[in-house]
């Protein structure tokens, strides 16, 4: 069974980035990474010029099943928790899910998270 890729952007202003980082390795990233199924879990974040950051989330897991037990309900559709909501100004409405087995997706992975792939 191909391990799944699991990513989510969004978006905040610049000077919440620290504070975002610490926030999602406190808590979102750390749900993920102890939950069955899941390989890694990691937060990138690239300020652009205007004063905004992308942040991306993502996440190797073992199948959908095991994301499908993480996430609950609508397992395309991202956990904010309502007080994180009103930092983020503008997201992805849905989480995109991808087969870690495609060429193009571990082309660019870093090696160690394309080794998850192989286990």
């Amino acid at each position: 069974m191909d391990k799944i890729l699991r990513t989510w952007t969004f978006w905040i202003r610049s000077d919440l980035r620290d504070e975002c980082r610490e926030h999602l390795e406190a808590t979102k990233l750390k749900e993920m990474r102890a939950a069955t199924g899941n390989h890694r879990a990691a937060a990138l974040f690239r300020d652009r010029e205007d004063g905004t950051t992308v942040v991306v989330v993502m996440s190797v897991w073992d199948s959908m099943e095991s994301i499908r037990a993480f996430s609950g309900g609508d397992h395309e559709q991202p956990s904010i928790d309502p007080a994180d909501l009103k930092k983020i100004f503008d997201r992805d409405h849905r989480v995109g899910h991808y087969s870690m087995s495609d060429v193009n997706v571990r082309a660019m992975l870093p090696p160690e998270w394309r080794a998850d792939a192989d286990d």
